[in-house]
C-alpha cells in the first residue's frame, strides 16, 4: 500500500495531454502514413541522384 501512495503522489510530469485524446488505431495509422511518406522521400532522393548522373553526362 505504501508503494502505491508514493507512486500516486510523485511530482513526475504526465506523459499524455489532458486536452487531446488519440486512439491507438489513429496512432498506428499516423505511424503508417509517416513511414510511407518517409519511403517516398527516400525513393525520390535516389531518383534525383540517378537523374543527375544522366544530366551531367
Amino acid at each position: 500500500m505504501d508503494i502505491k501512495k508514493e507512486i500516486g503522489s510523485s511530482n513526475t510530469p504526465d506523459f499524455f495531454s489532458k486536452e487531446m485524446i488519440i486512439t491507438k488505431k489513429s496512432l498506428n495509422e499516423n505511424q503508417l502514413k509517416y513511414t510511407y511518406q518517409k519511403q517516398l522521400i527516400s525513393d525520390l532522393d535516389s531518383k534525383h541522384k540517378e537523374w543527375s548522373k544522366f544530366v551531367s553526362s
